[in-house]
């Protein structure tokens, strides 16, 4: 119990500390408090005396560490981060990586796995929030008359406009099904236009490229501050989440939900009949008629992906006949990539899945619930990891053999952002 204590104490301390350092001794005006916050004294072994925290200084840490055991404070003008490792875990079972030797061992452990999703952020604090949202938020298009899935609708429409015919010129495929939203949503992802699509890879040597690519220095001493993160997540414990399990789940439960899909879609009675003949009940598992129909272009729309909350693509499983087309630059085929989609045009994808996770939740379900797990890496090894990944041939020339000079893309999104900004504010 004694160990218990201390260790509470010991972490009540590191958040008080980086609470002060980071400005907050500026915002104490009670000078009692001052004086005992400078007593706090540590023992022979470099740990905190609990005899010299007084009562006054154990409340104001109580009152630090509840606001870190809150999460991150939220609001649509402003992108969130965690303020610690503590506050993050509330959302990731996580894991420090802070020796030589506990890097070797993650790197052994996962080198030839192919059963886990990888995404590296080069900062800890970051959440998981997709390029879209981040400039749905700092440019302020929250502000606008106009909703985020006709944002989304109006960068496919255009990226369609500049690039279908590159698109197929990768893919070698010309059928209506590659120019599917998703598909042209991933093409622009991977030449610098802000979309609602995530970056995962199935390579963890590539999660970990990118979680040190582009890495900075620590500018503060918070301890956060000093990690990269390598998120990853079981494939089999998300594939509830694959838009190829959706298509191609249960045929009961499936079928029911695509003739639901269908008399949206449909414009009258004709159409009606004529697509349920087409896509309906068992007729839509015979997977050899679903290239070029346009099943998986109607499936795919904005319009109807704007009703699914979190859920992944890929075309990793060539043999399924449900193919999303996303191998359509070089880019994404050299990573290995999975899009991961967030309908929420401000929520990260970790709130996303808790708040799913809360609403389907049966009885006997536990309510603790945490999106994936988490390797916070020290930034002190990326010298290391820069070496290893070199041996292995890992480089920025070679995944991103597509640079952004060569198409870039960001223009789509300065289009749609002047457009919004004209009619709706």
């Amino acid at each position: 119990m004694a160990e218990r204590e201390l260790l509470n104490l010991a972490l009540k301390i590191q958040l008080a500390r980086e609470y002060l350092e980071d400005g907050g001794v500026r915002q104490i005006y009670d000078l009692g408090l001052l004086h005992d916050l400078q007593q706090v004294k540590s023992d022979a072994f470099g740990n905190p005396d609990p005899d010299t925290v007084s009562t006054r200084v154990n409340a104001f840490m109580m009152g630090i560490i509840q606001m870190h055991n809150k999460g991150p404070f939220s609001d649509p003008e402003n992108i969130s981060e965690y303020a610690s490792l503590f506050q993050k875990e509330r959302f990731f079972v996580q894991q420090k990586v802070d020796t030589l030797e506990q890097l070797e061992a993650v790197m052994n452990d996962f080198k030839e796995t192919e059963d886990f999703l990888f995404r590296g952020q080069r900062e800890a604090k970051w959440r998981l929030y997709n390029k879209a949202q981040r400039q749905w938020i700092i440019d302020g298009l929250f502000r606008t008359d106009l909703t985020y899935t006709v944002f989304l609708q109006q960068l496919v429409s255009a990226g369609r406009k500049s690039y279908l015919p590159k698109i197929r010129e990768t893919l070698q495929q010309f059928h209506i099904d590659t120019a599917n939203d998703i598909a042209v949503l991933g093409f622009l992802q991977h030449h610098g236009c802000p979309t609602p699509l995530m970056d995962w890879t199935f390579i963890f040597f590539t999660g970990l490229f990118f979680a040190i690519d582009g890495w900075a220095p620590a500018q503060s001493n918070r301890e956060i501050d000093q990690y990269v993160s390598l998120y990853y997540l079981e494939k089999k414990y998300f594939e509830n989440g694959s838009m190829r399990e959706l298509l191609s789940g249960r045929q009961d439960t499936v079928s029911h939900g695509i003739l639901g899909i269908i008399k949206q879609l449909a414009e009258d009675e004709e159409q009606l009949k004529e697509m349920q003949e087409k896509f309906g009940d068992r007729s839509f598992f015979d997977r050899a008629r679903i290239p070029g129909t346009g099943f998986i272009e109607n499936m795919t729309s904005i319009e109807n992906m704007a009703g699914i909350p979190l859920i992944y693509f890929s075309d990793d499983d060539q043999k399924s006949g449900l193919i999303f087309s996303l191998s359509n630059n070089k880019n994404v085929i050299r990573q290995r990539g999975v899009f991961i989609w967030n309908a929420d045009p401000l929520m990260p994808a970790e709130v996303v899945a808790a708040e799913q996770y809360a609403k389907g939740k049966k009885a006997d379900e536990p309510a603790d619930f945490r999106f994936c797990k988490c390797l916070n890496i020290h930034k002190s090894l990326i010298p290391t990891i820069i070496e290893k990944l070199v041996g292995l041939g890992i480089t920025s020339e070679t995944i991103y053999p597509t640079t952004a000079d060569d198409i870039d893309t960001w223009h789509i999104y300065e289009e749609i952002n002047k457009l919004f900004k004209r009619d709706g504010i």
